[in-house]
């Protein structure tokens, strides 16, 4: 009797140290692959706020969402806890596993404007099908519209683009302006709903390559004044400057 109790206790320890082992996973890469994944496997892009993300075409079918390239030896899957978990939600929580057998993430037609985030903190995966921003506008005090509502500076949209714009314009610091070194990217003439920053307060925009949708009111700074260059994929989060030199 005594031994079943031991073995039972020791089986009890085993798994504990088990789940700890996947919860104390440390996440530094992510892949996705499956029948659902365009070329079978894709990398998800890092973020500055410790999250993955995608953006692009998907298929139907599954998606497996993996912390290696192909599947392997210490390969961790996060995997959905709620059966015929569809990759378009508004946020559903996955676990840890190394049984590569656990059912992915479900994707019910081809798309090429799906668009999902893994938040490695709250352990969800949100996802979406985006749609494209009408228009793009930049407003700051090293601007000639300042912080004037419904005077930003437009942005051009991109041809043959998902949801890409550029802008290029003088930048320079305008005392009269509060905050005269500093801009940010608005999704319409006016002041909400939608809107792009930094992830860090005064990041210099020659130094940026990605942008945060929301989230804190934090804005670029202005490294030097002259003629630039913006271009911005809402689509794929994504900034790029060109200096071209001053006026």
């Amino acid at each position: 009797m005594s031994f079943c109790k031991n073995k039972r206790l020791s089986i009890l320890i085993a798994l504990l140290f088990m789940s700890l082992g996947l919860n104390a996973q440390t996440i530094t890469e992510l892949w996705i692959a499956g029948s659902a994944v365009p070329d079978g496997v894709q990398k998800l892009t890092a973020f500055p706020d410790g999250k993955y993300k995608y953006a692009g075409t998907l298929m139907e079918g599954e998606v497996k969402v993996m912390t290696t390239e192909t599947p392997q030896a210490g390969t961790y899957y996060l995997a959905p806890d709620r059966v015929d978990s569809y990759v378009v939600n508004h946020g559903l929580p996955y676990s840890l596993t190394t049984n590569a057998n656990k059912d992915g993430w479900q994707v019910t037609f081809d798309e090429d404007r799906y668009r999902f985030t893994v938040d490695t903190k709250s352990k969800t995966l949100t996802g979406e099908l985006f749609i494209p921003w009408n228009e793009l506008f930049i407003v700051g005090g090293c601007l000639s519209c300042g912080w004037e509502g419904h005077y930003f500076l437009p942005f051009t949209r991109v041809e043959g683009e998902m949801c890409t714009y550029t802008w290029t314009g003088e930048m320079r610091e305008h005392s009269e302006f509060v905050e005269p070194r500093r801009f940010k990217i608005m999704g319409q003439n006016a002041w909400e709903p939608k809107h792009l920053h930094p992830f860090t307060q005064d990041q210099n925009i020659m130094t940026s390559t990605q942008v945060c949708t929301g989230g804190p009111d934090n804005k670029w700074n202005l490294d030097q004044p002259g003629i630039y260059t913006i271009r911005v994929d809402v689509f794929r989060e994504t900034i790029n400057a060109s200096y071209l030199g001053a006026e």
